[in-house]
């Protein structure tokens, strides 16, 4: 648990001005656990000064006004732009920063389960022992992470998932809303398995999948997961 000082909350700059980064300010500022001081974006997308009453600074000036030795971060990335997660939260690591992550007080990380930096565990995520998870992973409630799992990096799980025992997802992976699959199943880099898709068995990369079971309906190689929609 970050400790700056004794009852003092850890400085934290969110990398990010939008739909998620207004919530994780939200979830961060009732943690009680950090403090968020400022938010930052790539200089192109600045036409504000402030965002949630908060100061708005280029991300290629935060280190001299929030530096890494005072300072976390938070990289506030969704899932437009899946390749994006990875680009951004390599900028903030180059910059020295220790990425902070969010745990609601409503998920269960059951012990022997292990996480790196920069994940979100939303309201009843349940993380089975044995589970272990990389860096920059999202998940949203509802989700069961099954024991003995093993979890990669830019990973975007939607809300119901439920991923089976003993399974692997590499990085870059989008899971939509109640999807899931068995136990022992591969999902390799950039799997995307739509809303209510069913694994039953390894899934290929760069590959979209779709229905019970699920079936591969379309790839992404070249440009990656991009969802247009919400």
């Amino acid at each position: 648990m970050p400790s700056p000082g004794k009852n003092q909350p850890m400085p934290l700059v969110i990398y990010g001005a939008g739909p998620l980064a207004r919530l994780m300010h939200f979830y961060f500022t009732v943690n009680n656990d950090y403090e968020v001081s400022h938010f930052c974006i790539d200089r192109e997308y600045l036409n504000q000064e402030s965002f949630c009453d908060l100061p708005l600074i280029p991300f290629d000036q935060v280190e001299g006004i929030c530096p890494p030795e005072t300072h976390q971060m938070f990289v506030a990335i969704g899932y437009k732009q899946m390749r994006a997660r990875k680009l951004l939260f390599d900028r903030a690591k180059e910059k020295g920063y220790r990425c902070a992550s969010y745990v609601s007080p409503h998920a269960i990380v059951n012990q022997g389960a292990v996480m790196g930096e920069n994940n979100v565990l939303m309201d009843q995520v349940v993380m089975e022992p044995f589970s272990r998870m990389g860096d920059n992973n999202l998940y949203w409630s509802g989700t069961l992470i099954s024991h003995g799992c093993l979890i990669g990096n830019h990973n975007y799980v939607s809300a119901k998932v439920v991923i089976g025992g003993e399974s692997t997802m590499e990085d870059g992976c989008f899971l939509g809303n109640t999807a899931c699959t068995i136990n022992n199943i591969v999902l390799r880099e950039e799997t995307m398995l739509l809303p209510g898709a069913v694994a039953h068995k390894d899934c290929l990369a760069f590959t979209k999948y779709f229905g019970n079971p699920a079936k591969p309906v379309g790839t992404h190689q070249e440009k990656g997961i991009i969802i247009e929609r919400g």
